[in-house]
C-alpha cells in the first residue's frame, strides 16, 4: 500500500492515498508467474478483462467493451495504453494491436492499472482506463542477464540484454529477444494454423549529471510474421528522450518526445498500413501556497497514416494527416492536510474530426485514519472517433459524409482502502458508467450501402472491483481480486440493428483471480495463479458466446546464485478452452533457464 504511483496525477503518491481505483502489478509478480508476455501479464490486474482470441492476438479492457473480433485484432478503443510514457495507439479504430506490445518482463519495474476515466490528464481514449508500463531504468539492471525457454505452446524462447556503466552517472543497457509461439485448436481439435514469430531489440540509456536533471533515452526495433485468420508481416521502431529538471522541490518540469514507426502488411489481402507518429508533451508541476500542488501542460502529436486500399476494406483518403492537441491542468488542494486533499482539473483537446473535446474531472480522497481511506470520483472522458467509422467506404458500411461523433462517458466512483493489520490490504471500487453517443451499425435508408456507422447507442454500466493483498508468512504471499460488471444498452434509432451492441460489448459479469506466491526451503519457488472468468453473453439476444471456464497456471523452481531453473505449466485445468471467439486456448508446459551475471 505504500507503493508510490504516477498514473493518476502524473506526479508520485502513496497508493493509500489515490483517489482513484488502481491496481499495481509489480516486476516480481509478473516474475514469479508463469506468464511470458505483456498481454498476458495484464492477467494478474483483476480489474481487467484479458482473453486471448487467437495465437497472437488479444481482446484487453476495463469496465468492459470488450468489442468484436477482427481478423487480426479486436474493436476495442476505450483504454488508454502506454510503455513508458509512449502511447500505443492506432488511429484505424482507436484501439491497441497488442501482438507488438512485447516488453522483456524481466526489465518490468512495475504496471499500473487504472480502471475508470483517466481523460483529464491522459487525453482521448482513456474512457474506462489507463495502463502504464513502466520499466526499470538502465542503473537497475546493470550485468550480463541470459534466458530461455522450450514448451508445448511457446515452442522457443531467448532473452539477452547486457548492462553498463558507460561514465559517472551514465547507465546503458541493451537487450534482444526472440520468439516462436505455437498454433490454437479450432473446435474439432485441428490446429489453428495461427503460429507466430517476433524479434525485438533495444537500448535504454539513463544519465544523472546532476541531482536536478535526469534524462532517459530509450528505443526499440521489432519484426515478425503470423499466420491465420490473415497472414500479415509486421516490423516496427521507436525512440523516446525525456528529461527532468527539478527547480527545487516544489517545482518540476518536464520534456518528452518520441517518434514511433509501425507497419503492418497483409499480402494475401493486399492490404498495408503504416504509421508514423511524432510526440512532444511538456508539463509543469509546482506548489502555489501551502495547499495547491499545480500541474499544467501542453502536447502535440502528429500521426501520418498510409493505407493501401483493397476489395475488402478501403478509406477515402487513403493517406491521412491527423493532429491531436491538448493542454490540460490540474490543482490538488489540500482541504485539510494529510486527511482531506480535493484534486479538480480538465483537458481540453482538439483532434481532427470531433474538433474540440472537454474533459473535467473532480476527485476527493479522505484519510480517516493512516489505514483507512475513503475517496470519490465524477469525471467525463470521451473516445474520439477512428478512421474505421469516418473514412472507410466499403460497399457494405460506410459513414455518411465522414461525420461521426465522440463517444462520450460519464463516471460516477465511490471506493474504499483498508489496511486491517500491517500484512493485510484490501480496495473496494464502485462505478456507475452513463455512455452517450457510441458506435452503432444502422441499417441505411438510402442504400447503397446497406448499413452505415452511426451513433445512435447509449449504455448505464455499474459494477465493484475488491482487490487484496496478503503477506501470509514470510515465505508466503497471496494477492488477488474480484470484478462484477454489468450494463444496460439502449437505442436512439429504429435504424439500429438489434445485434449492435453484441459488436461493442462482449464482457462476463463475473471474473475472480488469485496469486499465491511461495519461498520454499532448498531455494525452491512455488507459484500458483487461478482464475475464473463468467459466460460471455451477447447483450439483448441473451445468447453465450463463450462458456465459463476455471483455470489455474503453475510455475515451480529453483533459484540459486544467479541461476534459475523453471518449470511452466499454463491452462492446467481447462484445456482447449475458448475466452474470446472460437479458438481453443492449449495448455502449454515449459522449461525455463535463466543466467545472471
Amino acid at each position: 500500500m505504500n507503493i508510490e504511483v504516477i498514473s493518476v496525477s502524473k506526479s508520485p503518491e502513496k497508493l493509500t492515498e489515490v483517489p482513484s481505483a488502481i491496481q499495481v502489478i509489480t516486476g516480481e509478480d509478473v516474475y514469479r508467474s508463469a506468464y511470458t508476455s505483456l498481454p498476458e501479464a495484464l492477467r494478474l490486474a483483476s480489474n481487467l478483462q484479458v482473453a486471448k482470441t487467437n495465437s497472437h492476438d488479444w481482446a484487453i479492457s476495463s469496465r468492459g467493451f470488450n468489442a468484436a473480433q477482427l481478423s487480426n485484432n479486436t474493436l476495442s478503443n476505450k483504454l488508454l495504453v502506454m510503455i513508458d510514457g509512449r502511447s500505443v495507439y492506432t488511429p484505424l479504430f482507436g484501439g491497441v494491436f497488442w501482438d507488438v506490445q512485447n516488453v522483456l518482463l524481466e526489465d518490468l519495474s512495475r504496471i499500473e492499472v487504472v480502471s475508470g476515466p483517466g481523460g483529464t490528464l491522459w487525453g482521448a481514449n482513456a474512457v474506462n482506463g489507463v495502463i502504464n508500463v513502466i520499466t526499470k531504468t538502465a542503473k537497475e539492471t546493470q550485468g550480463l542477464f541470459l534466458s530461455g525457454s522450450t514448451g508445448s505452446f511457446l515452442k522457443d524462447y531467448a532473452a539477452v540484454r547486457y548492462g553498463t556503466k558507460l561514465a559517472p552517472n551514465l547507465y546503458f543497457r541493451m537487450y534482444e529477444q526472440q520468439f516462436d509461439q505455437g498454433d490454437m485448436k479450432l473446435k474439432n481439435g485441428n490446429d489453428a494454423n495461427d503460429g507466430w514469430t517476433m524479434t525485438q531489440g533495444g537500448f535504454r540509456m539513463d544519465y544523472f549529471p546532476s541531482a536536478k536533471n535526469t534524462f532517459t533515452l530509450h528505443g526499440d526495433i521489432y519484426g515478425g510474421k503470423e499466420e491465420n485468420p490473415t497472414n500479415s508481416i509486421e516490423n516496427g521502431q521507436n525512440i523516446y528522450g525525456k528529461w527532468t529538471h527539478n527547480f527545487s522541490e516544489r517545482s518540476e518540469l518536464t520534456i518528452n518526445a518520441y517518434f514511433d514507426r509501425t507497419l503492418k502488411d497483409f499480402p494475401v489481402s493486399k492490404i498495408t498500413d503504416r504509421l508514423v507518429t511524432y510526440d512532444l508533451d511538456v508539463q509543469h508541476r509546482f506548489r502555489l501556497a501551502p495547499r495547491h500542488n499545480i500541474l499544467y501542460g501542453l502536447g502535440f502529436r502528429l500521426m501520418d497514416d498510409n493505407f493501401t486500399n483493397a476489395p475488402s476494406i478501403s478509406f477515402n483518403p487513403p493517406d491521412k494527416m491527423l493532429h491531436l492537441i491538448n493542454t490540460f491542468a490540474q490543482d490538488q488542494v489540500n482541504i485539510v492536510p494529510h486527511k482531506l486533499e480535493l484534486t479538480v482539473g480538465t483537458k481540453l483537446l482538439y483532434n481532427d474530426y470531433s474538433k474540440f473535446e472537454f474533459q473535467p474531472s473532480a476527485r476527493l480522497a479522505w484519510l480517516l485514519t493512516p489505514k483507512n481511506t475513503i475517496w470519490a470520483a465524477v469525471s467525463r472522458a470521451v473516445r474520439t472517433p477512428s478512421r474505421f467509422e469516418t473514412d472507410e467506404i466499403t460497399t457494405a458500411l460506410t459513414t455518411p459524409g465522414g461525420y461521426f461523433l465522440s463517444e462520450t462517458v460519464v463516471a460516477y466512483e465511490l471506493g474504499y482502502r483498508l489496511r486491517p493489520a500491517e500484512n493485510v490490504s484490501f480496495s473496494i471500487a464502485t462505478y456507475y458508467n452513463i455512455y452517450d453517443n457510441l458506435r452503432s451499425i444502422n441499417t441505411n435508408p438510402t442504400p447503397p450501402s446497406n448499413f452505415i456507422f452511426a451513433n445512435d447507442q447509449k449504455a448505464n454500466s455499474w459494477g465493484v472491483e475488491i482487490s487484496g493483498n496478503v503477506i501470509a508468512a514470510d515465505w508466503w504471499r497471496l494477492r488477488g481480486g474480484y470484478t462484477y460488471m454489468d450494463k444496460k444498452f439502449t437505442y436512439k434509432s429504429a435504424n439500429v440493428l438489434p445485434t449492435a451492441s453484441s459488436i461493442e460489448a462482449l464482457d462476463p459479469l463475473n471474473q475472480a483471480m488469485i496469486q499465491s506466491i511461495m519461498n520454499l526451503p532448498g531455494h525452491l519457488q512455488l507459484d500458483i495463479t487461478g482464475r475464473y472468468v463468467d459466460d460471455i453473453v451477447t447483450p439483448f439476444t441473451t445468447t453465450t458466446s463463450v462458456n465459463a471456464y476455471t483455470t489455474f497456471d503453475v510455475r515451480f523452481a529453483w533459484e540459486h546464485a544467479g541461476y534459475t531453473i523453471s518449470l511452466h505449466g499454463q491452462n492446467l485445468a481447462s484445456s482447449d478452452h475458448a475466452e474470446f471467439g472460437q479458438r481453443q486456448l492449449p495448455r502449454n508446459v515449459a522449461a525455463k533457464l535463466t543466467i545472471r551475471f
